[in-house]
């Protein structure tokens, strides 16, 4: 499914109007009108990240935040410069270093983020784990549980590697 029949689909939900649709995805509802009959003049590249990250849950790896969502990656491309926030400076930075999923040409000052893809590679992240555990649930108590059941289970499955490697590795020492 394509994100112009994701919102198509979104639309013919019960409940769902236009101007609702609109105002969610931060948009007028003239400009929504446009985009499904075919005849909007602009870009749509904004509204396409917007629908395939809020409806379609599409997510990329962020070099500051990690997992979110593709609205909230071109959201934060268009922030100002704000140095009252150490965050906001990071993401100033990556955005415009070279990431992948930057929409933003490459400052010459700026240098190269990677993306980290591994959980692996960087320590476990508590905050923003939980933060993206409460989005995919969407407020449905029922799968909050259910994800925070997973998790748990990854970290214990985790722990108990650990454990495993760290006393087999002192005994091929000995």
């Amino acid at each position: 499914m394509n994100w112009l029949e994701a919102l198509t689909a979104e639309l013919s939900k019960d409940g769902v109007t236009q101007n609702k649709l609109a105002r969610d995805l931060g948009i007028s509802s003239s400009m929504l009108s446009q985009v499904i009959r075919g005849i909007y003049p602009g870009s749509t590249e904004t509204l396409q990240a917007r629908v395939e990250g809020r409806l379609m849950d599409y997510t990329v790896q962020c070099p500051v935040k990690g997992c979110i969502r593709r609205d909230e990656c071109v959201d934060h491309q268009n922030k100002p410069f704000s140095s009252a926030n150490r965050e906001r400076v990071k993401m100033h930075r990556a955005c415009r270093s070279g990431c992948p999923y930057s929409k933003l040409e490459p400052t010459v000052n700026a240098q190269r983020i990677d993306v980290r893809v591994s959980a692996t590679d960087e320590a476990y992240n508590l905050d923003s784990q939980l933060a993206f555990i409460r989005r995919s649930a969407q407020g449905d108590t029922l799968k909050l549980n259910g994800l925070l059941e997973k998790e748990l289970s990854r970290l214990a499955s985790r722990y108990n590697q650990l454990l495993w490697s760290s006393k087999y590795a002192r005994r091929s020492k000995s």
